[in-house]
């Protein structure tokens, strides 16, 4: 299948990331591609990695892929590095938009030896607590090669000014978007709920993210034992959890508090779903207790399947939960904090939990869709090629 066809004056913009993985970096990335208007821009995507390891988010039908195939070992990165100079060189691209920091690295250096001006990279997470040292003072020497430094997080863009003394000129604010017929509400729950093991009548809380530390399963699994010790742990409320192993101890320490609090009858996790909208339409609350975070997609597509929120106050950074409203926040790694608002989501009526549902949805439609997302890539690329 041909990408779809350009207009006569499309400007070229390379997209440069490690990997096509499901991650919601790449999940935002293909929708961008996606969604660019053709007849102003065509999308050309370069991978550092190789096509065959990871899922494919972006297909041959959205763009042009190209893959650096970077060979394993340090004279890798010269070889992946030499491949995506000699790539510059030979599309000219108007702009080369990089997403994630070893790309932004690779992005720096390939186009900095291509004489390539419009070079734009990305910070799509928190810095504080979650960059290492190194990683700072590369940003703080590296970041004169971006012409703009994109950031889906005004907390991320924050620190990036304090910390590493990145001027406000340089960074700009895009906050992710959300596929709305993609992720939407009133699909069918029922064949989801039956394949997880779930019940009509069950009150169903998910954890949708990774397995990792930063995403924090401990505090979640240690709120619902702390209920269900106390015996104000319903039999009718459940919990599923949904994702990726990012950190083979991260699951193997989810399932080891799982049977050591004997909760195998409450909670139900799972791998990585490619069909995540299933998830979302099996829930009744969306629960994401991370330590750190830059703009988390899960919050964003589970509200637009018109399900409520109970986030961490690091999840919330960019506050786009409106507390008592379409969810609730609580201090990263409360467990008290998470307890009561788990009892009083569970004393919620199903009428008001609907009705925190649908103002959900409402705040993504006006705020959040992928269209609005990309009209501001759109707009930045235009001011970019006109001033540059």
């Amino acid at each position: 299948m041909c990408p779809p066809q350009t207009g006569p004056q499309a400007h070229k913009i390379l997209f440069l990331l490690p990997t096509l993985a499901s991650g919601g970096t790449e999940r935002q990335a293909a929708e961008l591609v996606r969604h660019l208007d053709r007849e102003r821009f065509e999308p050309l995507v370069a991978v550092i990695y190789g096509f065959d390891r990871v899922p494919v988010e972006i297909s041959a039908g959205d763009a042009r892929l190209i893959s650096l195939r970077k060979p394993l070992g340090k004279l890798g990165n010269l070889v992946a590095l030499f491949r995506l100079w000699r790539l510059i060189l030979r599309e000219r691209p108007a702009i080369v938009q990089s997403f994630l920091r070893i790309s932004d690295l690779y992005a720096r250096i390939a186009g900095t030896l291509a004489l390539h001006r419009r070079i734009v990279t990305s910070l799509r997470t928190r810095i504080a607590g979650f960059w290492s040292v190194p990683w700072q003072w590369t940003e703080r020497i590296l970041w004169r090669r971006s012409i703009r430094i994109v950031s889906n997080s005004k907390a991320a863009v924050r620190e990036a000014e304090t910390l590493l003394g990145i001027p406000s000129g340089r960074l700009v604010v895009i906050p992710n978007g959300v596929d709305l017929v993609r992720f939407k509400p009133g699909m069918d729950w029922r064949e989801p709920r039956t394949a997880f093991g779930l019940t009509p009548s069950d009150v169903v809380f998910g954890m949708i993210a990774r397995y990792s530390p930063v995403k924090d399963h401990a505090t979640l699994l240690t709120a619902v034992a702390q209920l269900k010790k106390s015996g104000y742990w319903p039999g009718y409320a459940k919990v599923i959890l949904v994702g990726g192993t990012t950190f083979e101890d991260a699951r193997r320490e989810v399932d080891d508090r799982i049977r050591e609090n004997g909760l195998e009858e409450i909670i139900r996790p799972m791998g990585v779903m490619a069909d995540v909208e299933r998830a979302y339409s099996a829930l009744d609350w969306l629960v994401l207790p991370s330590k750190f975070e830059g703009f988390p997609n899960s919050v964003l597509e589970a509200m637009a399947c018109g399900k409520p929120v109970i986030l961490s106050d690091a999840a919330n950074a960019e506050k786009i939960v409106v507390e008592d409203e379409t969810g609730w926040e609580f201090p990263a790694g409360d467990v008290l904090a998470l307890v009561e608002i788990l009892q009083r989501a569970l004393a919620t009526p199903p009428e008001r939990r609907v009705a925190m549902g649908r103002a959900a949805r409402a705040l993504v439609e006006g705020q959040y869709a992928t269209r609005l997302m990309t009209r501001k890539y759109e707009s930045l690329y235009e001011e970019l090629i006109r001033t540059r």
